[in-house]
């Protein structure tokens, strides 16, 4: 195993040379077996350094397991003088965990790349940070943006297993793309005056303070994929973010997303994204009219899927219908989506989110060309 070496310079201060790497043989315990290290949940459950892995490809990585084999190196990293170095030794890290508090820990932002397939603008987002006067920047998820109607319209990002729930304070705010006017067209109030604007003061969609059939901010890349404090920050980013049913989010939603992390599955590379069709509800007059959230910009999808390429290479896709409203079961776009059998039993209703699958060879070549790569 090829690991770099964080060397200790003063009693205070820690540097990365990532350039200084050396070779450590795999420890085993005494009867051969091969061990591991395992975080426990009250030794990440304060904790908001990054936590960083050697990948295969020698580059340092985000820690996406709470296991690591005997001779793992992780460099937990406050900021550029606050690094600390954990070796994994006969089944135990060789420092005692948790650490002491990290008072400014790196924050999750966003990058636009071009490394990645998108036909609007692209974009990382993840963690910055500095070490011997280099910049490094390491990916969480990346994303695919249509800035002119504000809409997320995918995203790419490695789904492993669940480790641990989410700390209470982690919040949406505002940002660079969705500045304060964008952010407040989410907010429950705002949403219940639009329906108002669209179809009538008198729309029977939703109500003052409705919560059975209100609006989620639904994550596309779900924050119970990663297992530190920091990582799950990153899911909180609007860009992030579709306008989902709150029935449907807690559903069938939800229920695809812990498939695919289940450990049957991990790691699994995964899209998950919505089509270009809106959300469409009758007026006052009977008249359907197509529901953005502010103007032109911020559709409500009709239609919204999760495609899971699997640690066995089996492709999955998934087709959800977005819309609590309709009595009938929807007609599914054709072009979209070849019907065949989904690999698992869902709530085959439009409040859960009604859910089929499609052949996926059809579906990635008519939906998401050239990401092969990343689901």
């Amino acid at each position: 195993m090829i690991v770099c070496l964080i060397v200790r310079t003063s009693e205070h201060q820690m540097d990365l040379h990532f350039r200084l790497c050396y070779r450590l043989s795999m420890l085993l315990s005494d009867n051969g077996v091969l061990t591991s290290c395992r975080f426990k949940e009250h030794e990440i459950r304060s904790e908001w350094r990054l936590i960083l892995q050697q990948e295969a490809n020698g580059a340092l990585g985000l820690l996406r397991e709470n296991s690591v084999d005997d001779g793992s190196v992780l460099h937990m990293i406050c900021n550029e003088t606050d690094v600390t170095q954990l070796f994994c030794v006969n089944g135990q890290f060789d420092i005692p965990l948790p650490l002491p508090h990290c008072s400014n820990p790196p924050k999750p932002q966003v990058e636009e790349t071009h490394d990645f397939y998108c036909p609007y603008k692209a974009y990382c987002v993840g963690f910055k940070f500095s070490c011997n006067n280099n910049n490094y920047f390491v990916t969480a998820y990346r994303t695919c943006f249509d800035h002119e109607r504000m809409r997320t319209v995918y995203t790419a990002n490695k789904a492993y297993p669940h480790v641990r729930g989410r700390p209470d304070k982690l919040l949406f705010n505002p940002d660079e793309i969705f500045t304060m006017n964008f952010f407040t067209a989410y907010n429950k109030r705002d949403i219940y005056a639009r329906f108002r604007e669209l179809l009538g003061a008198q729309q029977p969609f939703m109500s003052y303070n409705e919560q059975e059939r209100r609006i989620d901010r639904g994550h596309l890349v779900p924050v119970a994929d990663f297992m530190t404090n920091n990582m799950m920050s990153a899911t909180f980013k609007l860009i992030n973010v579709i306008p989902q049913f709150h029935s449907i989010n807690d559903g069938n939603w939800n229920v695809l997303e812990e498939w695919a992390r289940n450990p049957v599955n991990t790691p699994a590379k995964v899209c998950n994204g919505a089509l270009s069709d809106v959300l469409e509800l009758p007026n006052s007059s009977n008249e359907y009219v197509e529901i953005y959230l502010m103007n032109r910009m911020i559709p409500i999808p009709l239609w919204t899927y999760k495609v899971v390429f699997n640690a066995r290479n089996v492709r999955t896709v998934f087709l959800q219908y977005n819309n609590i409203h309709d009595t009938n079961a929807p007609n599914v776009p054709k072009d979209n989506c070849i019907l065949v059998p989904c690999p698992l039993n869902l709530k085959n209703s439009n409040f859960y989110g009604y859910t089929v699958c499609c052949e996926e060879q059809h579906f990635m070549k008519k939906n998401l060309p050239n990401l092969e790569n990343y689901c």
